[in-house]
């Protein structure tokens, strides 16, 4: 008989969800990334290249929220109809029927951790191919509307715009070693260059100054390319954390703690000769303080890297949470209301949940809390969890 109650459940959990999930995905992605891509210029095209890309994380996003929707309707349904007194009626605990909920938004959890790390990795960096191949459209777009377009180190500003000609332009670009180059003209045009994943100026009639170094004028087309991307190699060593594969967090631990090693004797040496030959002064010099800097920023991108890997795995598992805390609600408000039941859970979710999710992943990217704090709010869920089912087995016995 239980198996057959399971069974039924697990059927209910996961109809109700996977409805639930393709109307919620599809919001998501047609009111929410669509509309905002096509506001930005990034046309149809582009929109229908985007969307594979922006998929996990909607499904990541979608996730969570749609597994708690479908306990507490399955089982605020249940409840509304009796059923667990029924079942307690002939000596059978409600705990077994429970259990298919658990370990369904248990596998679902699994499986968001998943998406998060492919919407963190190959969503995010195929979405930003996508925009920057798209980026002279965007750009033109942009520039009919507010007359003035910002991408990465370039910001133009233009009078008028007529077909693909921009009208007296002045162009800013900025350099990290150098001073900013800026160009006024009286006409320029854009086009992508994929080679260098940056925009070709084609710039007529005009001047440019180099920051204080040079300046000259220009009677002709002068053109320019400005790089929009920085098209470094993938290095464990230097990759941003947020986006790099789960795969490589234990390589890229183990390379950062051995750069850090390195530094680490390095400044010893320094210091080291430097007393021995009496140069104090250099002691606390410019050398010696950009080696601190590195040392400094080498422990901050390790403990970056410890948090991200909880980070992926406490996000993923707060599907689980909100489930577990869920289903107690759902049980004891004894209505087949399910959008009370819902709104029951969610609105202490995000007034309890993400808050305290997001200031310990703050404070352990800092380095004031371990990496592993960024598991409190799940914990926190789980006491309410057990909490409120003891409750429920005691008002009920």
């Amino acid at each position: 008989m239980l198996t057959t109650i399971q069974l039924r459940i697990a059927r209910d959990i996961l109809l109700m969800f996977a409805v639930s999930l393709f109307v919620l995905t599809l919001m998501v992605m047609f009111i929410g990334v669509a509309r905002e891509a096509m506001n930005q210029g990034l046309g149809i095209a582009g929109v229908l290249r985007l969307i594979p890309y922006a998929l996990p994380n909607a499904l990541s996003i979608a996730v969570p929220g749609t597994a708690l929707f479908s306990v507490c309707c399955v089982y605020g349904r249940m409840s509304a109809d009796n059923e667990f007194t029924a079942m307690q009626s002939v000596g059978i605990s409600p705990m077994p029927a429970i259990w298919p909920a658990i370990v369904i938004t248990t596998l679902m959890s699994l499986g968001t951790v998943k998406l998060i790390d492919a919407a963190f990795t190959w969503g995010f960096h195929g979405a930003q191919h996508v925009v920057m191949s798209s980026v002279e459209n965007i750009a033109y777009s942009v520039l009919q509307r507010d007359r003035s377009f910002q991408h990465g180190p370039l910001t133009l500003t233009v009078r008028d715009v007529d077909g693909k000609n921009l009208i007296e332009p002045v162009i800013n670009i900025r350099r990290e070693n150098d001073g900013p180059i800026s160009i006024n003209a009286r006409r320029a045009e854009l086009s992508y260059d994929d080679k260098v994943r940056g925009l070709t100026l084609r710039v007529t009639e005009g001047s440019a100054t180099m920051g204080d170094k040079a300046a000259f004028h220009f009677p002709d087309t002068f053109v320019h390319t400005v790089p929009l991307d920085d098209c470094k190699p993938y290095d464990v060593l230097t990759a941003n954390p947020s986006h790099m594969p789960m795969s490589d967090f234990a390589t890229a631990g183990v390379k950062q703690l051995n750069a850090i090693h390195v530094r680490e004797s390095a400044i010893a040496v320094h210091t080291g000769f430097n007393l021995m030959a009496s140069r104090y002064d250099e002691i606390g010099g410019r050398e010696a303080h950009t080696r601190s800097e590195s040392l400094v920023s080498g422990r901050k991108r390790l403990k970056r890297l410890d948090t991200e890997l909880h980070r992926r795995w406490a996000s993923g598992f707060t599907c689980l949470a909100l489930v577990l805390v869920g289903i107690p609600f759902a049980i004891r408000m004894r209505t087949a209301d399910t959008m009370t039941t819902f709104g029951t859970v969610f609105l202490p979710t995000l007034l309890v949940y993400y808050p305290i999710f997001a200031l310990t992943l703050d404070m352990a990217k800092e380095g004031r809390m371990p990496p592993s704090a960024v598991w409190i709010a799940n914990a926190v869920f789980l006491a309410i969890s057990l909490l409120l089912m003891r409750r429920n087995a005691y008002s009920r016995a």
